[in-house]
């Protein structure tokens, strides 16, 4: 539903919105048609109103229907304000929502006394110029993907985290699913760190439109916009071994030139002897809505993640499997970051980001090969 190029009507909108209670459940279908048609009569999620302390930048689709959804769910929606470029989706937002303020000029979302944390959302490029500022005042950040979309973005913004007293948390939700958790539950058990990794993800993403924003060059192309939550789970599998990689070989196959961001495989291996490869197709518009599979293997550990909704897991003569109804691709445990304790280690952000850059850099240029060395890290 998100980068559709014209809202579906009729029949064949009933049977989308059949569709999606069948994966994400009633109360967040409910919420992803407000948060398309910015209606108010659909579905009234519960609301706290006292010690508002949250400011949301960006009041896309995004910010609706996923952070400010699981926070109002999780019963920690203390909003203080929300802002957006576009004031009509503020204004429906912080209508939906109950927020008390809706800023109207950028600069003021800087000067909203008793903020402790902010949830950024609005468009790539402008991720890191709010986190910084945000951080210099020592406030709390959740940065949705990606952190940065330039060098010299990533490097102010790792400078900033070190330097601030607030903390910073990234918005990459597949390691926080619990198909994800499982496997890495059963990798620890093996207890063997000199483990290979075999990763295999295909992803069917959304078809963009050309005029759409993630189309401007300033954005990061779509290997930040989408490719980068892969990069982001491999760095992690990778970790569980108790050590990120510092030495990658990438190659790319574009299947145009032209468009080189789009229906592209990037394989990945380490000198460790871990191979990754990554598909991402956009040939049409997935029905219900980006549609992945993932295929692992370590030791005597195959898994198959079947669209976030099925797990399989044969280890030996073992045999386990898992459906997930709603769909769980992470976003409500992710969203809670700031809340939880148990959350993963920064550094296989700044890993994935830094990979992430330099993969960009390549598609640009479309570059089919590439040695990269990581030097960076919190």
């Amino acid at each position: 539903m998100r980068y559709m190029k014209k809202k579906v009507k009729g029949k064949k909108g009933f049977k989308k919105v059949f569709r999606y209670w069948s994966v994400y459940g009633l109360s967040r279908t409910l919420n992803k048609v407000s948060g398309r048609l910015r209606s108010f009569n659909i579905f009234k999620p519960k609301f706290l109103s006292r010690n508002p302390v949250i400011g949301l930048i960006g009041c896309g689709q995004f910010q609706f229907s996923t952070i400010a959804y699981f926070l109002s769910k999780g019963k920690k929606n203390r909003f203080l304000f929300c802002y957006d470029i576009d004031e009509k989706k503020a204004e429906s937002l912080g209508k939906y929502y109950k927020v008390p303020a809706v800023v109207r000029e950028q600069e003021e979302v800087y000067n909203q006394s008793g903020t402790d944390l902010v949830y950024i959302a609005s468009n790539h490029a402008s991720h890191t110029t709010y986190a910084l500022k945000f951080l210099e005042k020592d406030i709390n950040v959740y940065c949705e993907k990606p952190v940065s979309v330039t060098f010299t973005q990533f490097e102010s913004l790792i400078k900033s985290i070190n330097k601030s007293n607030g903390s910073f948390y990234a918005g990459y939700n597949r390691p926080y699913s619990q198909a994800v958790q499982k496997i890495k539950q059963r990798v620890k058990e093996k207890n063997n760190t000199v483990g290979k990794f075999s990763l295999n993800c295909f992803i069917s993403a959304h078809d963009i439109p050309e005029d759409h924003w993630y189309r401007n060059p300033e954005e990061g192309t779509r290997i930040c916009g989408n490719v980068g939550h892969w990069l982001d789970l491999m760095i992690h599998m990778y970790n569980w071994r108790g050590y990120i990689p510092k030495a990658f070989k990438v190659q790319i196959a574009y299947s145009n030139t032209k468009e080189p961001d789009d229906n592209i495989t990037i394989s990945i291996t380490t000198p460790e002897g871990d191979i990754t490869s990554i598909t991402i197709t956009a040939r049409s518009e997935p029905f219900e809505g980006i549609n992945e599979t993932i295929n692992f293997q370590y030791d005597t550990i195959i898994a198959k993640i079947d669209d976030f909704r099925r797990l399989t897991i044969w280890d030996e003569e073992k045999l386990y499997k898992k459906k997930y109804r709603p769909k769980d691709v992470g976003h409500k445990r992710s969203v809670m970051q700031p809340f939880e304790k148990d959350n993963r280690d920064l550094n296989e952000v700044i890993a994935s980001t830094e990979l992430m850059l330099h993969i960009t850099e390549m598609v640009r240029n479309t570059v089919t090969e590439k040695e990269i060395e990581l030097t960076r890290s919190l």
